[in-house]
């Protein structure tokens, strides 16, 4: 009995398990998991991920992935997706991490882990490039404008109708200033005129008290009126010289504006109560504004940037202005464990203050 007795604690002694292994020490970097080679999800959404001409994968979000994976010391393979179809492999599993710009959204978090946001940015807004003008020529296109021609307009018909009243006031009174007739008439208008201009030669003045508060009147008026009009006038030519019809979002009210049909800019301009002209795509919405067809294009900014820089540079720009922020981010499956490593290899690269010129700057010009 005794040697059966020994003979089972020595067989438990050699197969037992060992003492259990010991929980990962605080403040060490999280492990990358060893498994397979990675699978990484993208779709076309260009400056951030889309295939070149050779069918390689370029942009901002796979250049970025591509130095993150280098970091972590993990290869990896990338498959393609369009928008559902890629959310939906993210939440069965079937990809490990999404290098396409996903914004980390309330719904989106819902269902999916996101890393720290790698791009902020928000809708931007495309306008007619304003080519360099003469200034001589600039000013004669203005002279003979409709908005000028109706601001001389209304200054004329002010000047006749005062000088009609003060001639039909003066007509007997003052006779020898203000004759009968159409000789008096044109020296009421003559009146009114240098009345108007403050010049007042003093050749013609009223005597009568009704003409002389008439005049009175019309002095303070004449100021008010021809301060305005200048005013108007010096605005016109410096905002048409400088600039568009649209320098930001607060003009948006005011112009007709194109955008993609069902996408972030539609939602957010009809929101704000602004009806858009919708286009299937940007190079069609961006196509319109080249053609003048309307006044300003919204979408995201980078892809604005992007699109303009490759294909309409010499006529369209974008406005320095951003609204409505977004934020965008690599995307993992729910409860994955590939968040933290990716997360301490982004803070890795962000110590180096030009690698992000260098990321964005190839495809957005920035």
């Amino acid at each position: 009995m005794r040697n059966v007795l020994v003979v089972m604690v020595f067989l438990w002694a050699v197969f037992s398990p060992g003492p259990p292994a010991r929980a990962q020490a605080a403040g060490q970097p999280a492990a990358v998991p060893q498994k397979r080679v990675l699978t990484v999800g993208a779709m076309r959404a260009p400056p951030f991920s889309f295939q070149d001409a050779q069918g390689e994968w370029r942009g901002i979000g796979i250049d970025l992935w591509d130095n993150v994976a280098e970091e972590m010391g993990v290869e990896y393979v990338i498959k393609k997706y369009e928008l559902k179809g890629l959310l939906d492999a993210l939440e069965r599993g079937e990809v490990d991490v999404a290098a396409a710009p996903l914004p980390i959204t309330p719904e989106n978090i819902n269902h999916l882990d996101f890393s720290q946001a790698y791009y902020f940015s928000g809708l931007g807004i495309a306008v007619p490039r304003q080519p360099a003008r003469n200034i001589f020529f600039h000013v004669v296109e203005e002279l003979f404008s409709t908005q000028f021609l109706a601001y001389v307009a209304l200054m004329g018909v002010l000047l006749v109708a005062s000088g009609l009243v003060v001639w039909w006031i003066e007509r007997r009174i003052n006779p020898d200033q203000f004759g009968r007739g159409a000789r008096g008439i044109v020296d009421g208008m003559w009146w009114s005129a240098v009345t108007m201009t403050t010049v007042g030669y003093g050749d013609a003045a009223p005597k009568s008290v009704f003409g002389r508060l008439l005049g009175m009147v019309w002095m303070f008026a004449s100021v008010v009126l021809v301060s305005i009009f200048t005013a108007s006038i010096t605005t016109t030519l410096t905002v048409g010289r400088i600039g568009g019809k649209v320098a930001g979002p607060e003009d948006l009210s005011g112009a007709v504006v194109a955008c993609v049909s069902q996408g972030s800019a539609e939602f957010f301009l009809r929101h704000t109560h602004i009806k858009p002209h919708t286009y299937p795509d940007l190079a069609a919405a961006l196509t319109a504004l080249a053609n003048k067809e309307v006044d300003a294009v919204v979408d995201d900014r980078p892809l604005l940037l992007h699109t303009v820089r490759n294909a309409f540079g010499k006529k369209i720009e974008v406005l320095g202005a951003s609204f409505d922020p977004t934020a965008y981010a690599f995307a993992f499956p729910l409860g994955g464990e590939l968040r933290k490593p990716v997360n301490i290899a982004l803070w890795r690269l962000r110590r180096d203050r030009d690698y992000w010129k260098g990321i964005t700057g190839p495809y957005l010009g920035e």
